[in-house]
């Protein structure tokens, strides 16, 4: 008998949490898209890994723009410091030297990190959300979102529950995580 009245009350205590009122995960992540397809421009840092397997490959970037399009600076490594990436329609190419060389869009076949960030725009702007969680990341409640970019090709984010700002994504290619970006500075108009 006692233990029917703690499943009771458990239940209880569940049906009370599940009219706190609040937004589901996953209508939290759908009003974030929403933020990102409305912005009128964006600026950030982000630090980026790429993990092939036996080749590993970090960067620090700056971007400024919107979900469509920008200019995304590489601050590291030094070889490559000031090389400029464009960012126009979804597409990105690189600049340098005031040189424009196209990059071409995600493939199945590969994902360059050049193609990572209009991708990442991309997918928290145009409604491809499969689910969403609420986790914490480094100490921060965030709402943690997957999208599905291609068969191949999917990809979490975890947003900050209170400012709605990426804190941190990762790009997957067949299941194993390829880029892997940090978020620094970001704002949103």
């Amino acid at each position: 008998m006692r233990f029917s009245g703690i499943i009771a009350a458990s239940a209880a205590l569940l049906a009370l949490s599940s009219c706190s009122g609040g937004p589901t995960p996953l209508e939290r992540a759908r009003a974030i898209e929403e933020d990102f397809k409305s912005a009128a421009g964006m600026a950030f840092t982000l630090d980026m890994t790429a993990d092939y397997g036996e080749r590993v490959y970090d960067y620090s970037l700056r971007y400024e723009g919107d979900a469509q399009s920008g200019v995304m600076t590489v601050d590291s490594p030094d070889s490559i410091s000031g090389v400029r990436i464009m960012l126009r329609d979804g597409a990105a190419s690189l600049e340098y030297d005031g040189v424009e060389v196209f990059t071409g869009e995600i493939l199945p076949e590969g994902l360059s990190p050049v193609d990572a960030l209009p991708v990442l725009l991309g997918a928290w702007s145009d409604g491809s959300i499969t689910e969403a969680v609420r986790e914490s990341f480094d100490g921060e409640e965030c709402v943690a979102a997957r999208f599905r970019v291609s068969d191949e090709v999917d990809l979490r984010t975890w947003f900050s529950e209170k400012s709605a700002l990426p804190l941190r994504a990762e790009i997957y290619f067949d299941g194993a995580a390829v880029i892997m970006c940090d978020f620094y500075d970001f704002k949103i108009d």
